[in-house]
């Protein structure tokens, strides 16, 4: 059924593995909709109680595969699945935890603000490089980051593209902890099966009470609102030329 993702559900636990190593899990068209419809299985489905995400072979994900904002790309097929990722994301009723190694860039960094729980080896390395590849943020980055680590500090990571570190982000409160690399997917599994000890009901009625009201609606807004300026960026040839620069040296 999937792709370019491993999916399991055991004892109450959906696992979804971001399967493109030797890309270092970058998200193609193909990614998203195993994601879309992993998200979808998971929250319809009354085994699953919470969904664990990770990366296969020591890597998150590198964020979008760049080559699918090339000229001739499906371009619109992509931020359609953009929309509907973090609608799935935005909407998700059950505990959802990241388990984060090597590197989170891009949308892959951007998860953070739609999970519940996250951990990250130690030496994970993240990075929302928008500025530097000519385009816009993404996932409701540009009005959740802001209200999760402060303006000032979101802006600088945003205008600059830095990479920042897991220290980092546990201390701004974007991670619930750093761990020992290679211990991200252990870290989460445990706290995933410490979750199931709990009422269920109780689970979900906290989770929902813990978003703002409208929330669901205001990221749908949000990433609609960015993909028409990523798109508008996207058509530039300064855009074009960066991305291709990245692939070059890729």
């Amino acid at each position: 059924m999937y792709q370019d993702i491993l999916y399991s559900v055991e004892d109450g636990i959906a696992i979804l593995t971001i399967n493109r190593p030797k890309v270092l899990n970058a998200i193609r068209l193909q990614t998203y909709h195993d994601i879309i419809a992993a998200l979808k299985e998971s929250d319809s489905n009354d085994q699953v109680k919470v969904m664990v995400i990770t990366g296969a072979e020591g890597r998150f994900s590198a964020g979008n595969d760049l080559s699918d904002l090339l000229p001739g790309a499906a371009l619109q097929a992509l931020n359609q699945c953009v929309i509907d990722v973090f609608d799935a994301l935005a909407g998700f009723s059950k505990p959802l935890i990241l388990a984060q190694e090597g590197v989170a860039v891009g949308i892959a960094c951007n998860m953070l603000l739609h999970a519940d729980i996250a951990y990250a080896g130690q030496s994970t390395r993240y990075s929302l490089p928008f500025a530097k590849i000519g385009v816009t943020s993404e996932g409701a980055c540009s009005v959740l980051l802001s209200e999760a680590i402060g303006p000032k500090r979101a802006q600088e990571l945003l205008l600059t593209g830095r990479f920042f570190t897991a220290d980092e982000a546990e201390r701004w409160g974007l991670i619930t902890a750093k761990v020992e690399d290679g211990k991200a997917l252990e870290t989460a599994l445990n706290t995933a099966k410490e979750l199931l000890k709990n009422s269920q009901d109780s689970i979900i009625a906290i989770k929902k009470l813990g978003k703002a009201e409208g929330h669901h609606e205001r990221v749908n807004k949000a990433v609609k609102a960015e993909l028409e300026l990523f798109t508008e960026l996207l058509e530039t040839k300064e855009t074009q030329a960066r991305i291709n620069q990245v692939l070059k040296r890729g």
